[in-house]
């Protein structure tokens, strides 16, 4: 079926075509991607090979009436309104926004309920905005889950927030992300309005199934869940970036991001894409401002682990800046913190987690490091990997041993064959100087805390022995430089569930 003018009202429509052009813009105007000429240059050349058309579309500097036009000159032509919101939804990265003007594209948006119980929740959320409902951003956050955006900057109102989440997929526990959103406001907004908003929910829920006990059931579980955005806030924050080598070139590596915020891990991916070594740094730079991002009303800490296969384990990663905090602006007088200053960073081991047989192992020497029991340090001397079968020995004949420091660094023969030995055995934590040998008073902190049954606090203290004074700083600021690294490896977070597990 050919798609009408955008400005010719549609016969029987409920909302007529005009209006429909109206609201697509609208929603087209709370897309981000879209703030930009060059963003919306880019949306207008891709619907057009979507469309496999050459049309003439004005532009203008102004993001309204620029969206207008496009919004005019697509609504011409059959599917125009379908692919443009299509490229949108592309570019978007299919954020709610993009989602939302896609189904206004194709025709009215689907709805909870009918039009009067909507137009009730409109008249209850009326007036609840940003500055009265300062947790609406996490409110929303909760809400939609971490496969969509953070709320939108130009949405302002709780119902302009419920009205985005309207329009997304139902998870798998079987309640609606609006439902949930409707939940949230309630338990903020005090008892009046609050009780309201649960009534309207209960009814809404109730007309919206048809068996009363599954309404019964999605109730109680929107219920229990009620205020745990509070507690996600509170919890450890994972960025987890893992470096593949290219079989192809020796210079260019797959880079892979996930994240996973609050009490369970989740993890969620966030980019993969192939790239040279040299743009790795500020690759990462900028995903974890991404990251910091929509986390800033976090209040927990935040770890950064790096999957690297052992010809890349020495490499400082912690020693990577972070980007320009204002950008281009005053970036002469701006410190570029490295990572280790800012977060705890850890290496994590590519190969023992593509190497399926060997998790047991790990999982089980783990359990000594987590479950309370007296677990102890190893501490390799010097050259100590050039005995190999001693070694492999003496590790395995100690199940209470979970953590070992090398003698040397990987980049060295006998440091590496310790690292490898290490991992095989399923180590999970292993220490090293990136130079040199590890000094006695950073063994001695790690024996203190083995000694006191300070696990829980170890990876506090081993992380900020990352800059600690040593030989790689020579006083001049833009030498201070990494002291150890830290390899802390938990076998059950793994960002990818192997695909030969059972």
């Amino acid at each position: 079926m050919s798609q009408r003018p955008w400005w010719s009202p549609g016969a029987g429509d409920p909302v007529s075509r005009t209006e429909r052009a109206a609201q697509l813009v609208d929603a087209l105007m709370k897309v981000p991607v879209l703030d930009t000429l060059r963003s919306r240059r880019l949306c207008v050349e891709t619907a057009l090979e979507r469309l496999g058309q050459r049309l003439s579309v004005a532009e203008f500097d102004e993001k309204k009436p620029h969206l207008v036009e496009m919004v005019k000159v697509f609504g011409g032509v059959p599917e125009g309104w379908r692919e443009l919101t299509g490229a949108v939804r592309f570019l978007a990265h299919y954020d709610l926004p993009s989602e939302q003007a896609a189904a206004l594209a194709v025709g009215p948006a689907p709805h909870l309920g009918d039009s009067e119980q909507r137009r009730e929740l409109a008249s209850l959320l009326a007036g609840l905005d940003r500055q009265n409902v300062p947790e609406l951003e996490r409110i929303f956050a909760f809400a939609a889950g971490d496969g969509f955006g953070p709320l939108p900057a130009s949405v302002r109102t709780a119902w302009e927030a419920y009205e985005l989440l309207e329009n997304c997929n139902v998870p798998p526990d079987g309640v609606s992300r609006s439902v949930r959103f409707v939940q949230e406001v309630a338990y903020v907004v005090g008892p009046e309005l609050g009780d309201a908003l649960r009534q309207w929910l209960s009814r809404d829920v109730r007309a919206s199934v048809d068996e009363g006990v599954e309404a019964m059931r999605l109730l109680d579980n929107v219920r229990r869940s009620t205020g745990r955005w509070r507690e996600a806030a509170e919890g450890t924050a994972y960025v987890v970036v893992r470096l593949h080598p290219c079989e192809d070139s020796a210079e260019h590596v797959w880079l892979t991001c996930w994240t996973s915020t609050g009490g369970s891990w989740e993890p969620r991916q966030r980019d993969d894409r192939r790239l040279p070594l040299s743009d790795v740094p500020a690759r990462v730079a900028a995903l974890v401002d991404q990251e910091e991002a929509r986390l800033r009303h976090h209040r927990g800490g935040v770890v950064l682990e790096f999957i690297l296969p052992v010809d890349m384990v020495n490499t400082p990663v912690e020693e990577w800046p972070r980007a320009a905090p204002f950008g281009s602006a005053a970036q002469d007088a701006a410190f570029a913190a490295p990572f280790g200053m800012e977060y705890k960073v850890v290496i994590r081991s590519l190969e023992r987690m593509d190497a399926l047989h060997l998790h047991r192992v790990w999982n089980e020497r783990w359990q000594v490091l987590t479950g309370g029991g007296a677990a102890s340090v190893h501490r390799c001397e010097k050259g100590d990997g050039s005995q190999r079968q001693h070694l492999y020995a003496k590790l395995k004949q100690d199940p209470s041993i979970a953590l070992m420091t090398l003698g040397s660094p990987p980049d060295d023969e006998a440091g590496r064959r310790e690292l490898v030995l290490g991992l095989q055995v399923g180590l999970p934590v292993l220490l090293w100087a990136h130079e040199g040998a590890l000094s006695d008073r950073e063994h001695a902190v790690v024996h203190t805390l083995s000694d006191a049954g300070g696990w829980d606090a170890l990876l506090d203290h081993v992380t900020r022995l990352h800059f600690s004074p040593g030989t790689r700083d020579d006083g001049r600021e833009d030498a201070m430089r990494s002291r150890i690294a830290v390899l802390w490896d938990d076998p059950s977070r793994l960002p990818e569930v192997p695909e030969s597990a059972g």
